[in-house]
């Protein structure tokens, strides 16, 4: 009797090994120049058009059945001519995205993978501008310091083109194209005043919340080296 339950857990093992998959660890690092295009709820109001210039950093986990879970950071340098916060007629600021999700790498060998993934996340850009020694009546001087910010952000979702080739056993490079949709948002200008009153430093914070931010689209490619283990 012994023996048999020894047989049957060994054979038990034995089936389930032989259904393991190998999973493999992906993490990248690349440039990227993300397009966007944003909706502006407001009658009369233009889209937003937006160019970007910044570093995505990408994680893949693989199994060898093709599987694929995806996760994807992206910072970096913000441009609109559609953004009137800066004295300029070419605002710059910051974005930064985020997106996770999973999905199939219909093409998987030892050296070279091609997958599709769908993706969830978040988009946000932000507009500074710094004003010194502004017409303020709530101060000694009747002078203030304003930092003025116009911040935009919105839910995302979409897919991702992932392709990787391996140079060495550890090493490679990766390109990805990463289009989303961008669902929805809201937008806020936020003011700070920096000022003396009875000689002692104050400040004071306003902000409103802009216009609601809907639909339109986020192109994204970027490419760069990729390490896995």
């Amino acid at each position: 009797m012994k023996k048999s339950v020894l047989l049957f857990v060994l054979g038990v093992f034995a089936l389930s090994g032989s259904f393991a998959k190998k999973w493999t660890n992906n993490v990248g690092v690349g440039f990227t120049v993300p397009f966007s295009l944003i909706g502006v709820d407001e009658s009369g109001a233009d889209d937003i058009t937006q160019f970007g210039y910044g570093i995505d950093g990408i994680y893949v986990g693989q199994m060898d059945n093709g599987f694929m879970t995806k996760a994807n950071y992206s910072i970096g340098l913000a441009t609109s001519d559609d953004v009137s916060v800066q004295d300029r007629n070419m605002n710059l600021g910051i974005f930064l995205n985020f997106s996770v999700g999973a999905g199939y790498a219909f093409i998987h060998t030892q050296k070279f993978t091609l997958g599709l993934t769908g993706m969830i996340g978040f988009d946000i850009s932000a507009y500074p501008h710094t004003e010194e020694d502004i017409a303020y009546a709530g101060s000694d001087d009747g002078k203030a310091d304003l930092d003025t910010a116009l911040t935009m952000a919105m839910f995302s979702a979409g897919a991702d083109i992932y392709a990787s080739y391996k140079l060495k056993e550890h090493f490679g490079l990766f390109a990805n194209l990463a289009v989303r949709c961008l669902v929805a948002g809201t937008s806020e200008l936020t003011e700070i005043y920096t000022y003396k009153d009875g000689g002692a430093d104050c400040t004071l914070a306003k902000s409103r919340e802009g216009s609601d931010l809907l639909g339109k689209i986020r192109v994204q490619p970027s490419f760069g080296v990729i390490w896995n283990f």
